[in-house]
């Protein structure tokens, strides 16, 4: 993914990098924070109906089965039996949607010895799929100057039914430093030594450990509060938001993010603001347990100077082509 993001970029971080050529000034594209979808709310397990296909699974030798209660949420349910939302939702193939369960489902917690039976087809025949490719940049601005500009990237599957699939982030941050080969001049051999010098660029993935959100190389001793470095936490949020649709996505942003676009650190509650506080008093205690564990995992922002992880996974949404 990071190759290919690079050689996408190329021309557009070509043309953006004369900005640190004395006279010259470009643009920003970056765009404000999305506010525009519906706002998420939490509501408690409903009752299933005669119509609702989340038909209760076959039982087989050596599996074991949950029964949906009031108030129970399905990320909950898959942490409390020691399964990822992902392995749950495999076990699972009658649930359309784990954002919808209802009372007196009944879910596989283990696996048995037989296939799960459902009244209909885990991928219907003929369904699409999409892929869209989102890229934002921003500058950083520090003391009202621009610093590291910074490109998000946002690879994304969608389902037919504008479900997340699989979701690729990614952040090339471009630094002055990054451009000691560049004078007033743009001439063939300089843009040569250009083109060289772009493809020796790492995107913060490709730097994985040596990005060192955590100081543990700098330091000798992670001390971010998660102890997890940068993209430890991104993949964190990319299962995460996996079959929710982009304004589920963006509703639980807007929702359960701070002023600085992480998460509210529920799980470091020394770390809370007055108003963060006055805000997570209003949350319910599930919507407070599902927080703790989000930010034991990624406190990282979604939505700041350094990435504008949102509105690349917007922009992927909108630029989607269907997979043929």
């Amino acid at each position: 993914m990071a190759k290919r993001f690079k050689a996408l970029a190329m021309s557009a971080l070509l043309l953006t990098s004369i900005v640190t050529a004395p006279g010259v000034a470009v643009a920003t594209n970056a765009v404000d924070v999305v506010t525009s979808a519906t706002t998420w709310t939490e509501t408690e397990t409903p009752t299933k109906s005669t119509t609702d296909v989340n038909v209760a699974p076959v039982a087989t030798e050596g599996q074991v089965t949950y029964t949906v209660k009031s108030g129970d949420l399905f990320w909950k349910i898959a942490k409390d039996n020691g399964l990822t939302t992902a392995e749950m939702v495999a076990l699972n193939p009658q649930v359309k949607n784990a954002n919808m369960i209802y009372v007196g489902d009944v879910l596989i917690v283990k696996a048995g010895t037989a296939v799960t039976e459902t009244t209909e087809t885990t991928v219907a025949e003929g369904q699409k799929y999409y892929l869209g490719l989102g890229m934002i940049s921003n500058y950083r601005l520090r003391g009202g100057e621009k610093d590291n500009l910074n490109v998000t990237s946002a690879s994304v599957v969608f389902d037919g039914e504008g479900k997340i699939v699989d979701i690729q982030w990614d952040v090339i941050e471009i630094k002055t430093s990054m451009f000691q080969w560049l004078d007033n001049t743009i001439e063939k051999p300089l843009l040569d030594e250009a083109v060289e010098a772009v493809l020796e660029w790492e995107t913060k993935r490709e730097e994985g450990y040596a990005y060192d959100m955590t100081h543990l190389l700098s330091k000798g001793a992670a001390d971010n509060l998660t102890q997890n470095e940068w993209f430890v936490q991104l993949d964190y949020f990319e299962e995460y938001f996996k079959g929710m649709t982009v304004d589920e996505v963006v509703a639980w942003f807007n929702k359960y993010t701070d002023a600085n676009g992480r998460p509210y650190k529920v799980a470091y509650p020394e770390k809370l603001t007055e108003s963060d506080l006055a805000t997570t008093a209003t949350f319910t205690a599930e919507e407070l347990a599902m927080l703790v564990d989000v930010t034991t995992s990624a406190t990282m922002s979604l939505q700041d100077g350094h990435s504008y992880f949102i509105d690349s996974l917007v922009e992927a949404w909108n630029l989607k082509e269907e997979i043929k």
